[in-house]
């Protein structure tokens, strides 16, 4: 089972040598090692291998390992999967999904490599990016649902942004639009009800980082539990915005005893500290001392 600590997910082109050595001293909680966008076409095959031996010889400590595919329309992710399964890594990113069947095509093809390569059955777990097409957008409650395997649900604008002509994103004060704002929020509310995580996407302007601390608070305040990153400067912010301060943590952790206090009475709800206390209250406290737990603060 892949852990639960995911704050930042830092964005590796594959195939680049410096650039790996140097994310394996960057305080992320998981490297992607992108086999798609970053790798031109010609560079596919040889970056596969690269790949495979980063996967294979490198010591990644305690940073997850993540390898994003070619999505399944393009014939290029089954010998992504093919190839680099050898490796063990913690999961893939699956981009661009149409509709659950192309996740469920890649967990099938996960079953088979698994048994191949003597792997423990759905070990290799999956991050789905489910917003990139207008389709996959349409379909995300089923795509989000689809497979055992996904331990998390992730969005992103810029192809979609792409695909559908979009002239811009974001407004004049750098937030976003209806499209991607709708596409944001219906990622939260999938992966909610699928009973899995949901990680924020990239934020592309590297050098505003006070905008990347905003977007990193709102996406604490919609349920988001990470954010992927394309910079390593971006991922210091990250982890501060997406961490519990150690009071938020110690408050959580006292009002989950309040309410096992109140439960021993036989109350499901109480007043604590001036406000009318509830189920959803205590749901929230837990997540919070569980992201607590997970970054040390606790």
């Amino acid at each position: 089972m892949t852990p639960r600590r995911r704050r930042s997910l830092h964005f590796v082109p594959g195939g680049n040598e410096r650039m790996i050595a140097r994310a394996l001293t960057l305080p992320a909680d998981g490297l992607i090692l992108d086999l798609e966008d970053a790798v031109p076409p010609d560079r596919k095959v040889a970056t596969r291998q690269i790949v495979r031996g980063w996967l294979a010889t490198l010591d990644f400590g305690s940073r997850e390992r993540w390898v994003r595919m070619n999505p399944v329309a393009t014939g290029l992710g089954r010998a992504d999967l093919e190839e680099t399964i050898v490796g063990r890594p913690d999961g893939y990113v699956v981009p661009k999904p149409r509709h659950a069947g192309d996740i469920r095509e890649v967990a099938h093809l996960l079953d088979r490599l698994e048994h191949r390569h003597g792997i423990p059955n759905g070990m290799t777990r999956l991050v789905v990016i489910a917003t990139e097409t207008a389709e996959g957008l349409l379909n995300i409650r089923d795509i989000a649902a689809a497979s055992v395997r996904i331990a998390a649900v992730s969005w992103g604008i810029e192809d979609l942004g792409a695909a559908m002509a979009l002239g811009r994103v974001r407004d004049a004060d750098g937030r976003y639009l209806d499209v991607p704002r709708y596409a944001r929020t219906m990622c939260a509310v999938a992966a909610s009800a699928a009973g899995v995580e949901w990680i924020d996407t990239v934020y592309t302007d590297i050098a505003d980082l006070d905008g990347l601390g905003r977007e990193c608070r709102e996406g604490v305040a919609m349920g988001f539990v990470g954010k992927i990153s394309i910079h390593p400067g971006q991922i210091e912010v990250i982890n501060r915005e997406f961490t519990p301060s150690k009071t938020e943590a110690e408050e959580a952790v006292a009002l989950i005893g309040a309410f096992e206090e109140h439960a021993r009475r036989g109350a499901g709800a109480f007043a604590w500290k001036g406000q009318m206390m509830d189920l959803p209250h205590l749901t929230r406290a837990r997540k919070i001392a569980e992201r607590a737990r997970d970054a040390g603060v606790l």
